[in-house]
């Protein structure tokens, strides 16, 4: 069981992992979503109803919330990548906002923020004019008073990172 602290005292906070057979558990799912449970179970040396209620567990306890494909976007044609920052009035409801900017075919992510821009968002078109159109049609939405904008060179994949890391397991 996990333990936070909130000024001072130690207080439990019950995250729905029980023990390192989750952790592992989800370490191998990190790297492949779709092996099977078998395969989980002959690598950790426990039954396939331990893996199967365990997954069971931290599905419904929302530690895994989807099995996802990661797609490469230049193979798609989407190569132009940008981290768009947006500013939105102050006047204005900015779910409204959200809801709008995740309906964009080229929006990827979408971030609330606090600080100096309310929002984050990651783009992938398939050139700087598509980019450049994208960031237009975003400044002139309702509610969003400016948009900067920052290319991304080179993207260093987090995933890969838990991949290589992870093999022994």
């Amino acid at each position: 069981m996990a333990k936070a602290y909130i000024l001072g005292e130690e207080i439990e906070a019950i995250l729905g992992i029980a023990d390192d057979t989750d952790r592992l558990i989800l370490q191998i799912l990190k790297m492949d979503g779709r092996v099977s449970i078998r395969n989980i179970a002959r690598r950790l040396e426990i039954s396939p109803a331990t893996v199967s209620r365990k997954i069971k567990n931290l599905e419904e306890n929302n530690i895994i919330k989807a099995y996802v494909s990661i797609v490469e976007d230049d193979e798609l044609g989407k190569g132009t990548r940008a981290v768009l920052l947006v500013k939105t009035t102050g006047d204005y409801d900015s779910n409204q906002v959200v809801e709008r900017l995740t309906d964009m075919d080229d929006i990827c992510n979408v971030f609330l923020t606090m600080g100096n821009y309310d929002m984050i968002l990651t783009a992938c078109t398939t050139d700087e004019n598509e980019l450049y159109r994208m960031i237009k049609r975003i400044r002139g939405e309702e509610g969003v008073l400016w948009v900067d904008s920052a290319s991304i060179v080179t993207r260093k994949k987090v995933l890969s990172k838990i991949i290589k890391d992870n093999k022994e397991i």
